[in-house]
């Protein structure tokens, strides 16, 4: 099930600008941010071309050549013709880019050349952020994408923007709630703070309507953040991050 997010309307007013550049999606691990890339993608593009550095290291070859577009879209096309470019109706997607950053570098020139769009996404804890910040500086758009807030929460819920936005009246004017809004709205809250944002936590516990299971893919979160730490940090700095993660 796909959980609606703010994300959306972010990505869907970045492809009503004409003037867009080269987005970067970063933010944590498991918050969601390849899920609402894809669902965005396919909903908007009669094109996506979508590459994975990590689960497919062969494209990290891409930029050997040179970082122009055109270089970059052939040596894609040549290591999968499947692939197809359609210009003005493609979007180049390239996902887990803290394992190739070197990406980066040709994001001016795809916004020079402007017959496709990108989006990077990458997790903060693996991307190294000298090399992309020093990199295609005011020809890119950053974007950070954190777990499911309470009003997400709400919306995977079923409750539409009304019934949200009087919840805000209340809040914004301190006028008091009646008995069935407090007892409803508390106890979603009270969920929420159990279940937290993430959203393989939060779609279990939509699908299921109870809390079964989700305890346990909270604590294989924790473990999968715990891998990432030894995998990226190094030397005495490993220990150090495991340190704070852990307290």
């Amino acid at each position: 099930m796909y959980l609606k997010r703010k994300a959306d309307a972010y990505l869907n007013a970045w492809k009503s600008d004409p003037n867009r550049s080269p987005l970067i999606i970063k933010g944590p691990r498991q918050v969601g941010k390849t899920e609402t890339i894809d669902y965005f993608a396919a909903h908007n593009y009669r094109s996506v071309v979508e590459i994975n550095f990590v689960e497919e290291p062969k494209y990290r070859a891409i930029t050997a050549d040179g970082y122009g577009a055109d270089t970059i879209v052939r040596n894609i096309s040549l290591i999968d013709p499947a692939k197809k470019f359609i210009p003005g109706d493609t979007l180049i997607f390239f996902d887990e880019i803290q394992a190739h950053p070197d990406i980066a570098t040709a994001l001016k020139f795809f916004k020079i050349d402007g017959k496709y769009d990108v989006i990077c996404s990458g997790s903060m804890l693996g991307i190294s952020y000298k090399q992309i910040e020093s990199n295609s500086v005011g020809y890119k758009t950053d974007y950070e994408m954190r777990s499911l807030d309470f009003e997400e929460f709400l919306w995977a819920r079923g409750y539409d923007e009304a019934v949200i936005e009087s919840m805000f009246t209340h809040l914004c004017d301190a006028t008091p709630f009646s008995e069935v809004e407090m007892n409803v709205f508390s106890t979603a809250f009270m969920d929420y703070c159990v279940l937290g944002g993430m959203p393989a936590v939060v779609a279990s516990h939509i699908r299921t309507g109870t809390f079964e299971g989700t305890l346990q893919l909270q604590r294989q979160l924790i473990l999968d953040y715990q891998e990432d730490i030894r995998k990226y940090a190094q030397g005495p700095d490993q220990a150090r991050i495991l340190n704070v993660f852990n307290h």
